[in-house]
Formats: structure tokens, C-alpha cells, sequence
């Protein structure tokens, strides 16, 4: 055997052991990143209107589109199903029970058969209420989720203005136009 041949092997051995002890250490962290994903899949059914009714108090319909018409309750079901682990998507589904439970106290069979003052009423109480009021951690992130989910929807253009540049660049104006003359350096 020639001493080419000895070197390749040791370092094919090399390349081998060094492949081995990689795995060993990659793979098993990877494995742990299959607790990240949301789990089981929950689900909202029969929660979706109460979602849909509350997103739409939080941003209704005006002269520009609300939160239902922006797809918000759609946003809010995507997020609960893929991102959210299993043990968040009870904790969200058993929150908004709460609205419903509020609702009953105000004389409404639901929240979503309650009056639009009733409802309103909830969520005042539900948003000015002490911090660790049951419900309230539901309510702050059911009404983020509606703000995020809105503005960055397409249908935000229609309330938001949006100037790329600031401002027009006139070289030429005239001084009747402008008013004073600016001073650009420091005297």
C-alpha cells in the first residue's frame, strides 16, 4: 500500500466520524423542534361568529372597510390554527366563553345575540377591568389580534394615507410662495 492510499482512507475515516458525531448532536435537536408546532389543530367552531361580531366592534364599518370586510375573523381562525400551541388554543377557547357568560349576566342568551349596547358594555368592562379579571387576557388579544390582522390587511389602504415621498422638491419657487427664506446654516 502506498502512503496516497493510507491518507485517503484516514481521511475518509475522518470525514466519516466527524459526519457521525454531527448527527449525533443535530439530530436531537431537531427532534425538539417538533414541539413547536401547534399540535393537535384546535379549532373555533361555533366561535367564529362571536370573533367575527367582537372584531367588528373593535373596527366596524365606516366610510372605510371594517375588520369583517378586511377578513379579520378569517386572520384570527389562521392564527389560532397553525401558531398557536395547544395548550394557548384552550386557554384562547376557554376566554372567549367569557364573553358569552358577561353576556348572560346582561340578560342576552349569547354575546352575539346580546344588543350592540350590551355588547359594547362587555367589552368596556372587559378593557377598563381590573388586570387579572377573568377574560380580560382573552379580550387584549383577541382586540390586538383584530388590530394587527386589520392593518395589515390590503383594505387598511382604503382608511390609511400613504405619501411615499414627503413633500414636493421645488427648486424654482418663488419666494411669495414660500414665505421667509429658511437660514440653512448655523450662524
Amino acid at each position: 500500500m502506498t502512503t496516497d492510499t493510507l491518507s485517503m482512507n484516514r481521511r475518509s475515516m475522518l470525514r466519516g466520524s466527524i459526519t457521525v458525531a454531527g448527527a449525533a448532536i443535530v439530530l436531537p435537536a431537531m427532534g425538539g423542534l417538533a414541539g413547536c408546532s401547534s399540535g393537535a389543530g384546535g379549532s373555533l367552531a361555533g366561535r367564529l361568529e362571536l370573533i367575527d361580531a367582537v372584531s367588528d366592534l373593535v373596527i366596524p364599518q365606516t366610510d372605510t372597510p371594517g375588520a369583517r370586510l378586511a377578513g379579520v375573523p378569517a386572520y384570527i381562525e389562521a392564527v389560532f390554527t397553525d401558531h398557536f400551541t395547544t395548550e394557548q388554543q384552550d386557554d384562547f377557547a376557554d376566554g372567549l366563553s367569557v364573553f358569552d357568560d358577561m353576556a348572560k349576566q346582561a340578560g342576552a342568551d349569547s354575546f352575539t345575540s346580546a344588543s350592540a349596547g350590551q355588547q359594547s358594555a362587555i367589552l368596556t368592562e372587559l378593557d377598563t377591568g381590573p388586570g387579572d379579571m377573568t377574560g380580560k387576557a382573552t379580550w387584549q388579544q383577541l382586540r390586538d389580534m383584530t388590530i394587527f390582522g386589520f392593518y395589515t390587511s390590503e383594505q387598511a389602504t382604503e382608511e390609511l394615507k400613504f405619501e411615499e415621498i414627503p413633500g414636493r422638491y421645488d427648486a424654482c419657487a418663488p419666494l411669495e410662495e414660500v414665505g421667509r427664506a429658511w437660514l440653512n446654516r448655523g450662524v
